[in-house]
């Protein structure tokens, strides 16, 4: 049996090599269960096509297929797409080109199984929430005529509100295979010295878009109270976007110029370094979808402080894994205290957000 994986969004989100890509993770725990995996990603008409096999897998090839958008929304090029696939997995969301997918799909008698992690527009935009709901409305059509997977519990219990009779809770996992299982005997202090941290600092990790929804200029004002109250610590922001002049004004505004650290991006192969070295992450996207960040937080034993939302939610086991927050001063207060919860959460991680259950799934869906 052949089966296909699809991703039709266009954007930085998964970029190869910045990025725990979702699709190649999962491809490679069906590597074992079908004769071929085929994934496809598209990516801008303008980018060179790719096709490769997937490193350490017995047969699965990648390939980046360049395609039209209109927004972040890709254009699928249906002709160039393998059409003697038995299944294809498809993450489809709120993608504006699902429906030819979909008829595509029947079209060639090609079980189609959507993967699904926000049936809503967070967007704080009216216009574009209005676009992102519509487009959603669009996609439910056909998403209860099929057997559908959620990302989170969340998720499914919106689509089964909605109408859609068929939905499984399929939760994202790491790509174990590119974490650095040696990490814990990497010493903090080695770390800290090369992103310019003496010993003795204390470093708050903020890693994310520099754009309203991820809240980059409360992680400042949350930061000011911390450091009010205890002046060995850094703040370490990893991420770029539009509000990158705001972010870097209101650090000169404030005096914080010799205390935070901005990164605008950083290779994920090397990302494990940032984890080890800080003592805490921050996540404060309170329309969360999911948060890969935080499993690979947890994984390399940072503690975690995330605002709730659906991923959080999720992932974390509150007060054993991580820390869920609904305001600032909860926020900083989980910061300043010194409680571990690292062996508790990398066990969560390994046991729990690995693809292998998802890929179980897809498996008893299309046998």
């Amino acid at each position: 049996m052949r089966i296909g994986l699809l991703v039709l969004s266009i954007g930085d989100f998964g970029k190869k090599g910045f990025y725990n890509l979702q699709e190649v993770g999962l491809a490679r725990e069906l590597d074992p269960l079908y004769d071929e995996v085929l994934i496809c990603r598209l990516v801008g008409r303008h980018d060179s096509e790719v096709r490769e096999p997937l490193d350490g897998c017995r047969n699965t090839t990648l390939r980046l297929l360049p395609a039209h958008a209109v927004g972040s929304n890709g254009i699928p090029p249906l002709k160039e797409l393998d059409a003697s696939i038995d299944a294809l997995v498809c993450f489809s969301d709120t993608q504006l080109f699902f429906p030819s997918v979909y008829r595509w799909c029947q079209k060639h008698r090609i079980r189609l199984i959507p993967y699904i992690g926000v049936s809503r527009s967070h967007s704080s935009h009216p216009v574009k929430q209005k676009v992102m709901d519509w487009l959603f409305s669009r996609n439910l059509r056909l998403y209860k005529k099929l057997t559908c997977l959620a990302k989170t519990p969340g998720v499914r219990d919106e689509l089964a509100a909605d109408g859609v009779s068929d939905v499984i809770t399929a939760p994202v996992g790491l790509d174990m295979t590119r974490l650095k299982p040696d990490a814990d005997s990497v010493s903090p202090d080695s770390l800290k010295s090369r992103y310019g941290f003496a010993s003795g600092e204390k470093v708050i990790l903020f890693i994310g878009r520099m754009t309203a929804e991820k809240q980059p200029l409360r992680m400042i004002e949350i930061f000011r109270e911390v450091l009010r109250r205890d002046s060995s610590f850094r703040l370490l922001m990893v991420g770029d976007g539009e509000l990158s002049d705001d972010v870097d004004k209101c650090i000169g505004q404030h005096g914080l110029s010799e205390s935070v650290t901005r990164l605008p991006r950083i290779p994920n192969s090397e990302i494990w370094e940032l984890y080890r070295l800080s003592d805490c992450f921050v996540n404060l996207n309170r329309q969360e979808i999911y948060g890969m960040v935080l499993l690979e937080a947890m994984y390399y034993g940072c503690k975690v402080i995330a605002w709730h939302a659906p991923g959080p939610d999720f992932i974390i086991r509150d007060n054993v894994t991580g820390y869920l927050v609904g305001s600032n001063e909860q926020a900083y207060e989980h910061i300043l205290d010194s409680v571990s919860l690292s062996q508790r959460a990398k066990a969560a991680v390994i046991s729990d957000f690995s693809w292998k259950k998802t890929a179980g799934l897809i498996r008893d869906l299309t046998e």
